[in-house]
């Protein structure tokens, strides 16, 4: 598992946007964002005006992907990607959390704070429960919960 977790693990720590997937009233909704990998999860920062943030507030489950940039090989779907699954907790800005996250956040993303300023930003935390990788035809794997703490 070791060689299969590090495929995982670089795809993790080398991106800076995702795909992050929610659902409102059984309706699916997708958005890109920013994120960071912090404290065995995953860290987003989302503003009042984006409707996946009042749709996460709703209903906390959601799904994460990230993929490989497409390079123009002739196969698409052999670029790797990582989809995770989790539940995201809103942190509060006046607790020890939320400083160290923002810190982690900021490392990755320095360009993002200036928002951090802005009173209707909130930072995210989702702890993944699993995830899958896929590298390319026959390079598939699922990781646990205890998989990705590893990362």
């Amino acid at each position: 598992m070791k060689d299969t977790t590090a495929l995982a693990q670089a795809l993790l720590h080398h991106h800076r946007q995702l795909t992050l997937a929610v659902c409102e009233n059984d309706v699916p909704y997708t958005a890109m964002a920013s994120y960071a990998w912090h404290a065995g999860g995953i860290l987003i920062h989302l503003s009042n005006l984006s409707a996946h943030k009042r749709m996460l507030m709703a209903n906390p489950q959601c799904s994460l992907l990230m993929a490989e940039p497409d390079d123009g090989r002739a196969e698409v779907m052999s670029l790797a990607r990582l989809t995770l699954n989790g539940s995201a907790i809103k942190l509060d800005k006046a607790g020890e959390a939320y400083a160290a996250a923002q810190t982690a956040y900021l490392a990755k993303l320095p360009s993002s704070e200036i928002m951090f300023g802005l009173p209707d930003f909130d930072l995210f935390h989702i702890v993944p429960t699993s995830a899958r990788y896929i590298g390319g035809f026959g390079r598939i794997f699922n990781l646990s919960a205890d998989d990705l703490k590893r990362l």
